[in-house]
């Protein structure tokens, strides 16, 4: 899974800078932005544009390394109101007016491929505001505000210069203000009836209270800063901390208190359902999720009938994979699942950093089998308490790519390390999103994010590995891939089910379970996130039903010609696309009928 800081563009750009009080960066208009634009080659059009979307969010710009190229000054953090959301969309207006006024018939292939996808990405930002108010700013899941703004400071953020600390310890000061924009948000939503479901919100409050309730040197922003402090030369390391300790104490935990209080007030309030389908407007608004995701037209029902069918398919998998290891018939696939699970092994906390290495370091030697796109950047892995998911690697070269692990002293279950490591970095997601940067595409193909797409590929790595043998030997951990992909066939039903057919918490969790094998308690935390992000976990198994229905087609029309690394090839070079635009550009590329 992507991070939450970059887990789609269209996302962060929902944000802006704020004010810096001695000159703060400039945003135009949406008038100035038209007049900026307007009789604008089309590849400085695009360019332009997308860069004053972009510095609408410069913790994007500095997620992405681009700060000495896209001006969002010094020390600010987006900005979260609502009225800010409203002056992008309008921005996205303009662009996409004036994206219509070039004639795309005249242009070359390359840009018809851009045009196409930036009318796609544009519409979409303008379609998910028609349901502003039912994306809830807070949450459990990894993209709530206090969330995605804690992994800004603790991982993100460079810390490499002086001036690097200055610009950080600024930003800390700004927290206060952007959750203060959030609670505002949370009470305007309230006085139109819509509220956090009971569950939701008791999490979240979990969340912000970990922070409010703990000591300033005991926040994980206090701790990152001193740990990432050590390798900075020239600072005052003792004032520094000093600094952040008040202003922790003075600034953030009064936020994170107040907001904690917002919702504390909202109890009452919140219903006791999870699907936003109880919502007024819910269902509309997960209709545009679902596309927003998805990035191909699909219903409910049609995401539920892919699940069903195709987890019925993979549990026959399952089924003959345990005949081959003896297991008796009689048994059932959770029970199978479980006794794998256990034969397979555990690592220990203080092992899994190393086990995930190696079995990154091992594949890096297998790519060529596959790939004659490969990416130029390397892939870390850092462990953390609740992990699972890859930040990419910033485009100056500061920063890898890295996948952070689950690390919280609790031994893991060996089986499913191979498929996670797959999935996270090569020839997953560090695989397609380190070949799109380094590709001589524009910038907003080089670094969108379509969920569709990036999920699905991440998926069909997981599935090409088998397919090339490299479980081989490892029969367990094989295992652990076919109860991957129940679990992600399982996300369909289970997503649909719970705001789409209203299915309770209870209800969702036993059937992840009995169709997964997983732990309860790790079934009760992904319903949470599915409940928290709805349509999002739908992305993953559809994409990579896209990719290999795309795969088996050009199979099929090319026979014995066909050629791995050409059909790679033509999925990879054209950088992230929603999955209706890559179907028709991946078969133009390999000339299938």
């Amino acid at each position: 899974m992507r991070s939450s800081a970059l887990l789609s563009i269209s996302a962060l750009i929902l944000a802006a800078c704020g004010p810096k009080p001695e000159a703060p960066p400039v945003l135009p208009t949406p008038d100035e932005l038209r007049t900026q634009l307007a009789g604008l080659p089309f590849d400085d059009f695009v360019d332009v544009s997308f860069r004053e979307l972009l510095r609408r969010s410069p913790e994007t710009v500095i997620e992405l390394g681009l700060q000495s190229q896209i001006d969002v000054g010094h020390g600010f953090l987006n900005d979260a109101s609502d009225e800010f959301d409203q002056e992008t969309g309008a921005d996205c207006q303009v662009i996409e007016d004036l994206l219509a006024s070039y004639d795309r018939a005249s242009l070359s292939r390359a840009q018809q491929i851009t045009w196409d996808t930036y009318s796609w990405f544009l519409d979409d930002q303008l379609q998910q505001r028609r349901h502003a108010d039912l994306a809830y700013p807070l949450s459990p899941a990894l993209t709530s505000t206090e969330l995605s703004t804690q992994l800004f400071f603790t991982d993100i953020q460079p810390l490499r210069t002086r001036e690097d600390v200055e610009d950080w310890l600024a930003r800390l000061g700004k927290v206060n203000a952007k959750l203060m924009q959030v609670k505002a948000a949370v009470e305007k939503r309230a006085n139109a009836g819509i509220v956090l479901p009971r569950l939701l919100l008791d999490l979240t409050r979990d969340d912000l209270q970990f922070i409010s309730q703990s000591a300033p040197r005991d926040t994980p922003y206090y701790q990152a800063f001193a740990s990432r402090l050590l390798g900075v030369g020239g600072v005052d390391a003792n004032g520094a901390l000093d600094r952040a300790e008040t202003i922790i104490r003075d600034s953030v935990i009064p936020a994170y208190d107040a907001l904690d209080g917002t919702l504390a007030g909202l109890a009452d309030a919140a219903p006791s359902g999870l699907g936003v389908g109880q919502l007024p407007g819910g269902d509309a608004f997960y209709l545009d999720a679902l596309r927003h995701h998805v990035t191909t037209p699909v219903t409910p029902a049609d995401l539920q009938a892919l699940g069903e069918s195709d987890l019925a398919a993979i549990q026959n998998e399952l089924r003959a994979a345990f005949a081959g290891l003896g297991y008796p018939s009689t048994d059932t696939l959770a029970q199978d699942l479980v006794r794998a699970t256990q034969e397979g092994g555990l690592v220990a906390s203080n092992g899994v950093v190393a086990a995930y290495q190696q079995i990154i370091d091992d594949t890096w030697g297998r790519l060529d089998q596959a790939f004659d796109l490969q990416p130029s950047t390397r892939v870390t892995v850092i462990g953390v308490p609740s992990g699972g998911f890859y930040v990419e690697a910033s485009l100056d070269g500061s920063r890898p790519g890295a996948f952070y692990a689950t690390e919280n002293g609790a031994p893991q279950a060996r089986l499913g390390f191979r498929t996670l490591a797959y999935h996270e970095t090569i020839p997953g997601h560090h695989e397609q999103v380190g070949v799109a940067q380094d590709l001589p595409l524009p910038l907003f193909q080089r670094v969108s994010i379509f969920t569709g797409y990036v999920e699905g590929w991440a998926l069909y790595a997981e599935w090409l590995a088998g397919d090339l043998g490299w479980y081989a030997g490892d029969p367990y951990g094989d295992i652990g891939r076919l109860q991957s992909e129940a679990f992600r066939a399982a996300r369909l039903v289970v997503d649909t089910g719970l705001h789409a057919r209203g299915w309770t918490f209870d209800q969702a969790v036993q059937y992840m379970q009995d169709a997964t094998g997983y732990s309860t308690r790790f079934c009760q935390g992904q319903v949470i996130r599915y409940a928290s992000w709805p349509g999002q976990a739908t992305a993953y198994w559809t994409g990579e039903v896209e990719i290999r229905a795309l795969r088996s087609r050009a199979e099929a029309a090319k026979g014995g010609a066909f050629d791995l690394k050409a059909f790679h090839h033509a999925v990879l070079s054209h950088g992230a696309l929603p999955l209706e635009i890559m179907d028709r550009v991946a078969a133009e590329d390999l000339s299938l009928p």
